[in-house]
């Protein structure tokens, strides 16, 4: 298992200048991760790219992004032509820069509607290797990686629902957890243990709540199931206290009303929804934590940072 300094070298051994590093930003987990990459590589703002997805607030880092916003043509162009506008605007981008990169990803995406194809980006002749980059729950399942010669492979946008997850070319795998990919090989795993410096660029947003109800992704649950997940999340947290969206519901305006009044329906003034720019993990290393929730990498970090993880069954 390797570290930071490790990371430095492996990158600095591909002899190429002017690297431009792209970072695919699916949720708050890896954007702490990609922080600490940028801090522990001293990378300029000039020489990194961040793509949030799913509408990941990235205000933490100081830095360009690219944005991109659903709209009709982008769904009629995936559902219709197999076409990922997102794909071709990040193609698109790189080619103008007429630099060298590195793709940085939490798996091999395939092209969709919110989601780039990672097999296209890494074809291009820019691309000079990639990384996976630790996103939560995903990255501690068990997963060898597959040969980037397989070319049949049954598209899914739930990586949990596939097994081609990781590519076996990659540079390497970054996490800040030591059980992190346990699928992948010890030697091309980097560890990043300092942690703790995310405290000097977040300060913390929720200070003396300490009791966090942790929502399940959407497809988890039934059609009749949003107002039984919030009802027990509520009944757990007697004192008040916050709901964290998963993203599949922070990512939409409407999805999000619909849990607001679900939860003024359900109870007092006391619970109210966690502001999407709240990064819980960070949260936890200025103050201990109670996080009530299920089937989440969040009960690995509550662990590592000294909070208690709750554990209850939301589908």
């Amino acid at each position: 298992m390797k570290n930071h300094i490790d990371l430095t070298r492996t990158i600095s051994q591909l002899k190429e200048d002017n690297l431009l590093h792209v970072f695919l930003i699916p949720n708050q987990t890896s954007l702490i991760i990609i922080k600490l990459i940028i801090e522990l590589l001293n990378l300029k703002k000039a020489d990194f790219i961040l793509i949030p997805l799913r509408n990941t607030d990235t205000s933490i880092i100081n830095g360009s992004s690219l944005i991109f916003n659903t709209s009709l043509k982008t769904k009629l162009l995936a559902r219709f032509f197999n076409y990922s506008l997102i794909t071709e605007k990040i193609k698109y981008y790189t080619k103008k820069k007429q630099r060298p990169f590195i793709l940085y990803t939490s798996w091999a995406y395939f092209g969709s509607i919110t989601t780039p194809s990672v097999e296209s980006i890494l074809d291009m002749q820019l691309c000079k290797g990639h990384f996976y980059i630790e996103e939560g729950q995903l990255s501690y399942r068990f997963t060898k990686p597959y040969s980037k010669n397989i070319k049949k492979i049954n598209r899914t946008t739930y990586a949990m629902d596939s097994k081609y997850i990781f590519r076996n070319d990659s540079l390497g795998f970054i996490g800040i957890l030591e059980d992190a990919f346990p699928g992948a090989e010890h030697e091309k795993k980097f560890i990043l243990k300092n942690y703790n410096i995310l405290k000097k660029f977040y300060k913390p947003k929720i200070k003396g709540i300490k009791t966090i109800g942790l929502t399940c992704a959407e497809r988890r649950l039934k059609k009749n199931g949003w107002e039984l997940m919030i009802q027990k999340l509520i009944n757990q947290m007697p004192n008040g206290g916050l709901i964290k969206l998963h993203p599949s519901f922070s990512s939409s305006r409407y999805k999000r009303a619909k849990i607001e009044s679900i939860i003024k329906k359900n109870n007092s003034n006391s619970i109210s929804i966690c502001p999407d720019n709240v990064i819980i993990e960070i949260e936890m290393l200025h103050e201990n934590k109670t996080l009530i929730g299920s089937l989440t990498s969040l009960n690995r970090y509550a662990k590592a940072f000294g909070s208690k993880f709750i554990d209850i069954k939301l589908y």
